[in-house]
């Protein structure tokens, strides 16, 4: 039971940071435009690093009831399982975003190449399991601010209910969509394709490049429309 605590309240932090993250990248290129690349990417591994900070806050310092304890390896190693299906489940996003916008997407887009990706991706799970060693690490002014907004907006009444659904739904999610991706990311690091990929997209790598910004700048929207 303290295991599916755990897994649903790292599933709001995410949720919540999620959309945190998307409203200060939504300033971001409001007041800067369009990002360049370099711009693009580094703002994709700064949100990694707050997440995997954030999980290990967590894991130290949970704001909930759980009876979980504090530092424990079991939940260390479901920490770093649940951040690395959630960090795999973005990669398996991109198939379903080149299916629905098609040769829709536009060329002028900045584009995240999926080594990049897949680099960022080790590169914060290396960094989580540093800060589970060095924990002071994630003891910072920016990351406590996020972690203590993040309890006031699940103490919000009405939100407790909202981000409650949502915890649950999107791990389920996440879990699924993670386990699922899992392979693809392998075959992306030994640079081997499964046919059904390689066939399909051929002459979709352009638009595959395309995910995360896409991704990006639909949570960008909503958060103009929750600004408004």
């Amino acid at each position: 039971m303290e295991i599916l605590k755990f897994i649903f309240y790292l599933g709001i932090i995410y949720a919540i940071f999620g959309l945190l993250w998307s409203i200060i990248n939504f300033l971001y290129k409001s007041m800067r435009g369009n990002p360049s690349k370099i711009e693009t990417v580094f703002l994709q591994g700064l949100g990694y690093y707050f997440l995997a900070s954030l999980t290990v806050t967590y894991l130290f310092n949970p704001f909930n009831l759980t009876e979980h304890d504090s530092g424990s390896y079991a939940f260390m190693v479901l920490g770093g399982i649940v951040l690395y299906f959630y960090l795999l489940s973005k990669l398996n996003k991109k198939k379903n975003i080149v299916t629905l916008f098609g040769n829709q997407s536009a060329p002028s887009m900045t584009k995240i190449d999926k080594l990049v990706e897949v680099i960022l991706i080790v590169i914060t799970l290396l960094f989580y399991l540093f800060t589970l060693l060095f924990p002071e690490i994630a003891n910072h002014a920016v990351n406590n601010w996020f972690y203590t907004k993040i309890q006031l907006i699940y103490d919000t009444v009405l939100l407790n209910f909202i981000f409650g659904i949502i915890g649950i739904v999107f791990l389920i999610r996440i879990l699924f969509q993670g386990m699922a991706s899992s392979g693809f990311a392998l075959n992306l690091i030994t640079g081997n394709q499964t046919d059904s990929w390689s066939t399909k997209n051929s002459k979709d790598s352009d638009h595959y490049d395309d995910y995360e910004i896409v991704d990006e700048d639909v949570q960008e929207d909503s958060s103009s429309n929750l600004l408004n």
